[in-house]
């Protein structure tokens, strides 16, 4: 534990040494000029942005699962992804520790299985990948149809969709493979043993490879059942592209705050490139998502580094409030999910 900590705090101190240097580079008085020059009142749209883009992450998150609207999984499934904005900005590796805490609080309902809940969040993870790219790719067609060259990102989406086709490839694969693979997850687990016995919650027997069947079994059974509720799973794409297109609001107002017109095409292309940079495992990926941003914004406008600076600290302000702020209060009315006493 002490070893995680000091791991933690190493990250924060690198990332705002980053965030300070960035804004140093450009400088702090350009950029708190245009901080007290912003528009307080076009600036109220940003948090509201973020807000709804957490509102429809958390339906997405219900329908993916299969929760009912009305019902403590369907609230528990809300509060686990509200929650999980703090593992994701806050602790090392959030992206991917971000679905596991999802995961791993709603199967402590008493009616969810371990399975259950990794298919369904799995399903939701990817489904907003595809709708990151989707988002992107709109606004690089809308931007090369201004007539402007979007060429240095072109490569990027086209990476990011091998990566997803090879995330599809290895899922088949895993579905084809399913006795073997079990049988190889008996024998890693066999080996890792004593470590499970100390890290996982719960974790008191060997695994055999029938266990791990049986949970395979079940993963793609509730993945097949999500793609064949065509009403349900257009739902969760809907809330996901719902969920880029609310993350495009705060970027938006706050460069109008600081009086920079930018298209909605080139915040479009901005906001999903910048998540390309949260594979950095730095807290709430200061420093590679503010590059990002930063690239983008100037490769594609006019304006000065120091207007988008101050725009960028007014969206990474406008998210982190929210986020912290929603992801606190659903952490602090979370503890009955670690008893599992729950029941619809």
């Amino acid at each position: 534990m002490d070893f995680d900590r000091r791991r933690v705090a190493f990250r924060v101190v690198v990332a705002v040494a980053i965030a300070a240097l960035l804004v140093t580079g450009v400088g702090w008085d350009r950029v708190l000029r245009n901080l007290r020059d912003a528009n307080l009142a076009v600036y109220a749209f940003a948090p509201l942005g973020a807000a709804l883009a957490l509102l429809a992450g958390g339906e997405g998150t219900r329908v993916a699962l299969g929760f009912p609207v009305w019902s403590v999984r369907g609230a528990l499934a809300r509060r686990a992804f509200y929650g999980a904005a703090i593992v994701r900005n806050f602790l090392p590796a959030g992206n991917v520790g971000g679905g596991g805490f999802v995961a791993y609080t709603v199967s402590r309902h008493g009616d969810v299985t371990v399975s259950e809940a990794i298919a369904g969040v799995t399903g939701w993870e990817f489904v907003m990948m595809v709708a990151s790219a989707v988002v992107g790719g709109v606004g690089v067609l809308a931007v090369a149809a201004v007539g402007q060259d979007p060429s240095g990102t072109v490569g990027l989406f086209v990476a990011f969709a091998a990566v997803l086709a090879a995330i599809a490839a290895a899922g088949v694969l895993l579905d084809a493979y399913r006795a073997g693979v079990a049988t190889a997850v008996t024998r890693i687990a066999g080996a890792l043993e004593p470590v499970l016995e100390r890290v996982v919650p719960g974790y008191d027997a060997p695994l055999d490879a029938e266990r791990v069947r049986r949970g395979l079994d079940e993963f793609f059974a509730t993945l097949r059942r999500l793609a064949a509720d065509r009403s349900r799973f257009a739902t969760m794409v809907a809330a996901a592209h719902a969920a880029w297109l609310c993350w495009m609001i705060p970027l938006f107002v706050s460069l109008l705050a600081v009086g920079v017109v930018v298209s909605p095409a080139v915040v479009m292309v901005a906001v999903t490139v910048s998540g390309f940079a949260r594979a950095v495992p730095l807290p709430a990926g200061v420093g590679p998502v503010d590059v990002a941003l930063g690239g983008v914004l100037v490769a594609f406008t006019p304006h000065s580094l120091g207007e988008l600076a101050s725009a960028l600290v007014l969206y990474r302000s406008s998210m982190l409030l929210v986020q912290v702020m929603a992801g606190g209060l659903s952490l602090w009315t979370l503890d009955v999910a670690a008893t599992g006493g729950f029941a619809d």
